[in-house]
């Protein structure tokens, strides 16, 4: 990636990432994310997603909020406005996976552990859920994430286990990082009737 070139026609600079495996320098990417937002936003609003995205939905998500998350922690030469950029771009991204319902949601606080167990940076930390769902949680978290990683979550009321990945995540200067999980091996981790469950007001899937 680094040593290709922005796929945008007339454009010199070096590509820093990619939107649908096209090459884009950091100007580009991020006008492009923005962009494929507001298309998708718009269609969501008209209500032309009848309530459920497509994959490439998903796959953008997935891109956009990693790449972006990438470039605004590890370039050096970022000013004010770009970060300000790549920060809104991440939560604006979180906030259109949270219209990706899988199934309805409930608040409810559920003490689980998580446990990393990356070779070089294993750790645990008890914590709580803020919202449940049948495919997976919000939860808050101290430790760092990323996007795709994967973690095992336990109930700390019954000690059933479940794998999971990190969904999306975000930082906050006051109060608690929020991340969501997805299962990846597991139906109804909370044992609930999802039937009877009113859908929560607003959050994770």
């Amino acid at each position: 990636m680094d040593a290709a070139r922005c796929g945008v026609s007339e454009c010199e600079k070096r590509a820093v990432a990619s939107v649908d495996a096209h090459p884009l320098c950091r100007k580009h990417f991020i006008d492009s994310c923005h962009a494929e937002l507001e298309a998708y936003n718009s269609r969501l609003k008209e209500n032309h997603l009848g309530g459920v995205f497509p994959e490439s939905a998903w796959r953008f998500i997935y891109e956009c909020m990693q790449q972006a998350d990438r470039i605004e922690q590890s370039a050096e030469d970022l000013d004010d406005d770009e970060r300000r950029q790549l920060v809104s771009l991440i939560l604006s991204t979180a906030e259109l996976g949270c219209h990706l319902r899988r199934s309805p949601r409930r608040a409810t606080s559920i003490a689980v552990r998580l446990h990393c167990e990356k070779p070089a940076r294993p750790w645990k930390e008890e914590t709580e859920t803020r919202l449940i769902s049948r495919c997976g949680a919000l939860v808050t978290c101290q430790q760092r994430v990323e996007i795709d990683q994967r973690l095992r979550v336990v109930r700390m009321d019954n000690g059933r286990e479940a794998r999971a990945r990190v969904a999306w995540y975000q930082r906050k200067r006051r109060g608690q990082p929020e991340v969501g999980i997805e299962f990846v091996d597991c139906d109804n981790f909370w044992e609930l009737d999802w039937g009877m469950v009113a859908p929560a007001g607003s959050s994770y899937r």
